[in-house]
């Protein structure tokens, strides 16, 4: 749980001394790292011999660290479940409209009401650079050369995890990394996302050429728990986190978009298709752990539906609902509209919302298949070979969510062009309804070929963010890109004119620990950025001129 205390609980340390930290938590796992500080102090990126000595370190220990901190789970060490409500529930979930705070924090002035709290949006900075990149370099010096198929899995979860860092912030300290420098210069977005494309091709390859060899070897199946050492599995992965890429930077780049989402698509073993192409963290007796979402709505009570979700789902009679959500006190489906002035949490957090249906046991889902047919229904939209059109992967992008999700058929959903995102109405406060015909999407399920390019991709969007829960990051990444879909604003903005309320938020500030331990890389970054260091700032691929 979040309190107006956590700021101190980790203090203003620069990141370079939190890697120093995450060798020493795991360190500990196999001896004693406090008599040790000093050397770790002199290279924080670098493995040691010691390190590489011990026993799974060299590889399967520190590819099991990257996978559980891609969206970190509640067993953290030393950080707890309060890294996931801040990083991922208080950033994306809450943007994107998925899902509703309900917690009073700070006297209302925090990042639901735009009054950005620099420990929350520190989190995403340091989870990546301690959880991830650390690891990455450890297992890149012990499996580059002599396991070339090892580094390839760990460089693919490393641009699975990192671009969601860089989606939130823009330019990091990502390209150079691990070159032994305490303060690490930083990187553009689009160098960034240049070298993510490479990396991916590079791990692409690598598995491919070891598959055809090894047609029936897997890659550290003990300690992969997404998808237990199976290559062919990998290599869809690393294809569709492609597609995703590309499609991410169609505004800002739209023929390097083109061509890494083609080349994705037609490729031998191709992208995820089947309902069971589903990149997840498995819940194992090797990897137990407490779904972070479950902690926050169930052992906190500070999250809850979201109102555009309410709108959308109960407007469309969309019966996916039941798989999100649970009923309220009242029988039906309510939501919370986020920015919006709360002073007592049980207001909120009480039976009048809807919970989340999620248990601790549940996994968590990295990608699944119906986004990689939504993807391919843009770019076929855009006029790209994704080799089918845009109405055909828009509809099996609908049924392979209803399968996934045990909803039935998605026939008569799919030629449904009457209903419509219905009014939200707050049962505690009247002043946070949106009527209809304000605020709201009109946009239908069934596909119009005869529609504009811009209906139709809000069409697509819309059904992308349904199916894309609970990911309220990439849902947020999606918005941001194309507008879509339509999130309603928040009603209590308290960003002294930093954020506007009609185009919504952006992206987050850079760490303040990297302002205190780094800030000549901090000014540089802010160049790179091309603005200003706040949440109105637009990122490098923001690029849409509609929005």
């Amino acid at each position: 749980m979040i309190t107006n205390k956590s700021y101190k609980k980790y203090g203003k340390v620069s990141v370079h001394l939190l890697l120093v930290t995450f060798y020493c938590l795991v360190s500990t796992l196999f001896t004693n790292c406090t008599s040790k500080f000093e050397g770790w102090n002199t290279n924080p990126d670098q493995a040691t011999p010691q390190m590489l000595q011990a026993d799974g370190l060299a590889t399967g220990t520190f590819f099991v660290q990257m996978q559980q901190n891609v969206f970190p789970i509640s067993q953290q060490p030393a950080f707890g479940d309060e890294v996931y409500q801040m990083m991922q529930n208080l950033v994306g979930d809450i943007y994107s409209g998925y899902m509703g705070a309900s917690g009073l924090w700070y006297s209302n002035a925090n990042n639901t009401t735009y009054a950005l709290i620099p420990n929350w949006c520190n989190q995403a900075f340091t989870r990546g650079f301690v959880g991830e990149m650390p690891a990455w370099n450890t297992l890149k010096t012990a499996a580059q050369t002599q396991t070339p198929q090892v580094y390839a899995l760990a460089t693919i979860v490393k641009v699975e995890a990192m671009h969601r860092v860089a989606d939130m912030y823009g330019p990091l300290p990502y390209i150079n990394f691990g070159n032994g420098a305490l303060q690490n210069t930083y990187d553009s977005q689009k160098d960034i996302y240049y070298k993510f494309f490479d990396e991916l091709d590079g791990a692409i390859a690598t598995l491919t050429d070891f598959n055809t060899k090894n047609p029936s070897a897997t890659v550290l199946a003990s300690y992969d728990f997404i998808f237990n050492g199976n290559v062919v599995q990998w290599i869809k992965f690393a294809n569709t986190l492609k597609l995703r890429l590309a499609m991410r930077i169609v505004y800002a780049d739209a023929a390097k978009a083109q061509a890494e989402a083609e080349s994705a698509v037609n490729s031998p073993i191709g992208v995820f298709t089947n309902v069971s192409d589903v990149a997840l963290l498995q819940q194992t007796s090797s990897n137990s752990y407490n779904h972070p979402l479950y902690i926050i709505a169930y052992n906190f009570g500070e999250t809850r539906m979201g109102a555009n979700m309410n709108s959308f789902l109960g407007g469309y009679n969309d019966p996916r609902v039941s798989a999100y959500f649970d009923k309220s006190s009242a029988g039906d489906y309510r939501g919370i509209r986020n920015g919006i002035n709360i002073t007592q949490k049980a207001t909120y957090s009480a039976g009048p919302f809807s919970n989340l249906n999620i248990s601790a046991s549940s996994p968590i889902v990295w990608m699944g298949p119906a986004e990689a047919y939504f993807l391919r229904a843009e770019g076929a939209l855009r006029g790209w070979n994704m080799g089918g059109t845009a109405q055909s992967f828009y509809e099996t992008g609908i049924q392979t969510s209803f399968t996934y999700w045990s909803a039935g058929s998605a026939a008569a959903y799919i030629v449904d062009n009457t209903s419509l995102p219905a009014a939200y109405t707050d049962p505690q406060n009247a002043a946070n309804n949106v009527a209809a015909g304000t605020m709201l999407s009109t946009i239908k399920i069934k596909w119009d070929a005869t529609a504009t390019y811009e209906t139709n991709l809000e069409r697509i969007i819309t059904q992308k963010w349904i199916a894309g829960f609970p990911d309220g990051q990439e849902a947020w990444s999606d918005y941001r890109r194309t507008g879509y879909p339509k999130v309603f604003p928040v009603v209590v903005n308290l960003s002294g004119g930093l954020i506007s309320t009609t185009t919504q938020i952006r992206r987050l500030p850079f760490p303040s620990t990297e302002y205190a331990g780094n800030p000549s890389g901090v000014a540089q970054a802010t160049g790179l950025l091309g603005g200003s260091d706040n949440g109105g700032t637009k990122l490098w691929w923001d690029k849409n001129p509609n929005h």
